[in-house]
């Protein structure tokens, strides 16, 4: 309503100014034919008017330049048309006494009529920008209504941080893209710099939307299926498509309209002077006068008739121009006052738009921080998802960490256990090597008491010695035999244990999950050569005790000979016989201990496979701890980043209070993750950005 009355005023103060007018010119008409009786002029009348309507025409050519930013086609060809209008009269006016004057309009003139010519030069292309940044305007809001709603439904399903962090930044390339083209169409900018940040945001927001209706395994970025997204970024890639096939045009010409930016401004700088040169020229006109004027009271009258209403014109547009500026004054302090609370921060503030003559820069305003306040809404997200995102890396660290530690101990343990396995593998074979010894001495007894039964029908005495002899060596055997008995049995209890060992490896290499494949394996082969070493100390042991009956047999068999030795020449063929038995017995205890110790030696060897691998495991998970270690050194970089972000954005407001914002006090610990910060700006997306990639790069 107050626009429609403000319309109304002007409509109706024109219509009154031109009342005056034609009142002041009746009596000027009237008194023309006397006028034409009198002395002929020093300047023509035609001189006079021209001279008018060039200072009329001059301040319609700063009007139409003024106006040409708003794209409308008729605006500059009324501009065309107006600097021919202004040349022809300026070749009406050829009084000989007006030389100083016309050089001073000329050279007043000459600056806006080349500017004028630049302007129409860019005319077609500022027309053709206005029209495409005028539909990409009014599709603004639903396209970022449309990218907020896939944002929405991508975080709400959760596709990922990077489908989410890509959906989100679609939002603000959108805002950025119209900011830059409306730059551009302004004329304002640094040159190739906005042009190619133009160029790469377009090709990157259709290369969004595409990644997003498709997806990209090698980025990382999940298909959007949802029949709503889906819709959405179709409809708001068509309206997209408004700017994207006129991109080439625009950006091409970029420089014609910042030269017709530049000739705008010098059309309404050199406004000014055109005018007071003009108007010096009128009053030069009227200082050589027209003609004698009639002394005669009606003359009088007539003219003093018109110069009273003209007069009583000029108060009522001078008391219109007052309360106009007065309403000017009042509603830029306004505008003032607002702007400066936007500057502090406060988005929530909103102009008054019922001041007629600053209505469009109110409307603005507030469309302005509407949009910001909607940007800065649809920003919060990926502070939320980042947030989460911390913890859960938070908690993997410390759980990789204390999974380590564990397994270190493990393997410390496996590593004493294979040491100590060593250590019992060679006292085997040190024993084995004794036992060996003795049979082999055995051997040559028995050898000895073979010749002996030959002459024991000579000398019963020497062969009762030399089989008690043998009764003494046999109970040494059968104690020797016992000690390697105890021997496996310590071995088979020592397998037992490292079994248990692998097991125990397995079960956290399993828990490890990814990082415990290669222990996993390591395990495995552990519990195969166990498997293996078990079987061959039960073959030990069976054949050991095998051994310690004969041996008994063979005392029992020496004791009977010692009783008997007073019938030993009756006796002596099962004597010989009794000693070819022993022999092979010997032959026999030979090669269960030449067993005895291939087996420790293939214990020893697995054994040290066991503790190489378990060494190698030690190492493994060494490095498992530096990346622990890097990963927790990345976290906490990335909450310092956030935490610099949340300060830097507690300044603003969008609901007439600052936005709260939960920053953990000590970032260096990972106990320490708080909540992430709820808003972002352009720049502190392009900072989270940076440290998402830095912390993968150091993982």
């Amino acid at each position: 309503m107050n626009n429609k009355a403000t319309v109304f005023a002007a409509k109706l103060r024109a219509v009154l100014m031109g009342v005056g007018v034609l009142a002041c010119l009746v009596p000027v008409v009237y008194m023309s034919p006397a006028a034409a009786q009198e002395e002929a002029p020093a300047v023509t009348a035609e001189s006079r008017f021209a001279a008018e309507e060039m200072r009329l025409i001059g301040r319609q050519v700063a009007a139409s330049a003024w106006q040409s930013s708003q794209g409308q086609e008729s605006t500059f060809k009324d501009l065309a048309r107006r600097v021919a209008h202004f040349d022809e009269q300026k070749g009406l006016v050829v009084a000989q006494q007006l030389a100083s004057e016309l050089s001073v309009v000329d050279v007043a003139w000459q600056p806006i009529k080349r500017a004028a010519q630049t302007l129409l030069e860019a005319g077609p292309e500022i027309v053709f920008a206005h029209d495409v940044v005028k539909k990409y305007g009014n599709q603004m809001d639903s396209m970022q209504q449309e990218f907020s709603s896939v944002a929405d439904i991508v975080r709400e399903q959760k596709y990922g941080s990077v489908t989410n962090s890509m959906a989100q930044k679609n939002l603000w390339l959108n805002e950025r893209i119209n900011r830059n083209i409306n730059l551009v169409l302004a004329g304002g900018g640094s040159g190739e710099g906005v042009a190619q940040e133009l160029r790469a945001d377009t090709a990157e927001l259709l290369g969004n939307i595409e990644a997003l209706t498709r997806g990209d395994a090698k980025r990382e970025i999940r298909q959007v299926t949802d029949p709503a997204a889906v819709a959405a970024m179709s409809s708001a890639f068509s309206k997209f498509s408004t700017v994207a096939t006129a991109l080439d045009r625009i950006v091409d010409s970029a420089p014609e309209l910042r030269a017709a930016a530049a000739a705008r401004d010098t059309i309404l700088a050199s406004a000014d002077s055109l005018d007071e040169s003009l108007d010096d020229l009128v009053a030069a006109v009227d200082g050589f006068g027209i003609g004698r004027a009639d002394t005669g009271s009606v003359s009088i009258a007539y003219f003093l008739a018109p110069a009273l209403l003209a007069f009583g014109l000029v108060v009522f547009q001078f008391l219109s121009q007052r309360r106009r500026a007065h309403s000017l004054a009042q509603g830029a302090a306004e505008i003032n006052s607002a702007l400066q609370k936007i500057a502090a921060g406060e988005l929530s503030v909103k102009v008054a738009e019922n001041n007629g003559a600053l209505a469009g820069i109110a409307r603005q305003i507030n469309a302005a921080t509407a949009q910001q306040r909607e940007l800065v809404d649809n920003i919060r997200g990926p502070f939320d998802l980042s947030s989460e995102e911390i913890n859960k890396i938070g908690i993997s660290a410390r759980s990789l960490v204390e999974k380590g530690k564990e397994l270190t101990r493990s393997v410390d343990e496996s590593i004493a256990a294979a040491t100590e396995m060593v250590r019992t593998s060679e006292d085997i074979k040190t024993s084995t090597a004794e036992a060996s010894r003795t049979s082999d001495r055995n051997c040559q007894e028995v050898a000895q008491g073979y010749e002996l039964t030959k002459d024991m029908s000579k000398a019963s005495a020497d062969v009762r010695e030399s089989v008690q002899e043998t009764s003494k060596s046999a109970k040494r055997q059968g104690e020797l035999i016992q000690s390697v008995t105890a021997a496996a049995e310590y071995i088979q209890a020592l397998n037992t244990k490292i079994s248990v060992v692998a097991i125990n490896t397995r079960i956290e290499a399993e828990k490890a999950g990814e990082y415990g494949r290669p222990f996993l394996g390591i395990a495995e082969a552990i519990a195969d050569l166990l498997r293996e070493a078990g079987e061959e100390g039960r073959k030990i042991i069976s054949e050991v005790r095998m051994l310690q009956n004969m041996s008994a047999e063979n005392l029992a068999s020496m004791e009977n000979t010692v009783g008997t030795v007073v019938t030993i020449l009756e006796y002596i063929d099962r004597l010989d016989g009794s000693l070819e038995e022993i022999n092979s017995g010997s032959a026999a205890i030979s090669s269960i201990i030449r067993s005895v110790d291939d087996a420790a030696g293939k214990s020893a060897v697995s054994a040290l496979h066991m503790k190489s691998s378990m060494s190698q495991i030690r190492e493994r998970n060494q490095e498992i701890g530096k990346f622990s270690e890097s990963t927790k050194v990345g976290v906490a970089r990335l909450q310092r980043s956030m935490r610099d972000a949340a300060e830097s954005l507690g300044q603003f407001r969008s609901g007439g209070h600052a936005q709260a914002v939960a920053v953990a006090t000590r970032p260096e610990e990972l106990e320490s993750i708080g909540v992430a910060p709820r808003v972002y700006l352009e720049e502190d997306m392009s900072a989270l950005e940076s440290a998402d990639r830095a912390a993968r790069a150091s993982v």
